[in-house]
């Protein structure tokens, strides 16, 4: 019995480890994504201001229009830029969440041998896994740190994605309605 509640611990621990190190790849690889959108309205804002005075004679919008529309493009290529940013900074944050969890779960898979008060006498209890992913083998005052952590990861993660969302809108409109100042008379 007591091998195969190690083993269980063991198990359990390290299929959640598993899980967060592959969710600290994901977040890398999106972080790829954002690092797109940021050379793109990086090279934005250059066109931008080499161009700025050709595009103001040349353009097919009136020239009372033609510089409100253009610094409309420099205002959101700065807000994309300032999105990207922020992405990245959510998205270290996150990282960091994940690998304190990390170390959290790892604790877990010590408990066998510290004989905790839920420690099994008979059979494994069928809420186990459960109960390890909730953190509630872990010394009663940390626990509240696994699940301060847990949720914040959780909410970082879905504002990640707005702000990525909104990082893309921001680009792509940027390059539309700068694409649509650059035509000629």
């Amino acid at each position: 019995m007591v091998d195969n509640f190690e083993r269980f611990v063991s198990e359990s621990t390290k299929l959640h480890q598993e899980t967060l190190v592959e969710q600290i790849r994901i977040s890398e690889d999106v972080n790829k994504y954002t690092t797109w959108f940021l050379g793109l309205s990086t090279a934005g804002v250059g066109l931008l201001i080499g161009r700025f005075e050709s595009i103001v004679q040349k353009s097919w919008i009136g020239p009372g229009c033609i510089k409100l529309s253009l610094f409309t493009v420099g205002v959101l290529l700065f807000l994309s830029i300032a999105l990207g940013v922020l992405h990245h900074y959510l998205s270290i944050k996150e990282r960091n969440c994940a690998r304190v969890l990390i170390a959290m779960f790892g604790a877990q898979r010590l408990i066998p041998f510290f004989k905790h008060p839920d420690y099994p006498k008979d059979d494994i209890p069928e809420d186990m896994h459960n109960r390890i992913s909730r953190g509630e083998l872990l010394n009663n005052e940390k626990i509240p740190k696994f699940k301060n952590t847990q949720e914040q990861a959780k909410s970082l993660r879905n504002y990640q994605s707005k702000v990525f969302a909104a990082q893309q809108i921001c680009s792509g409109l940027s390059y539309v309605l700068f694409f649509l100042c650059s035509i000629t008379k």
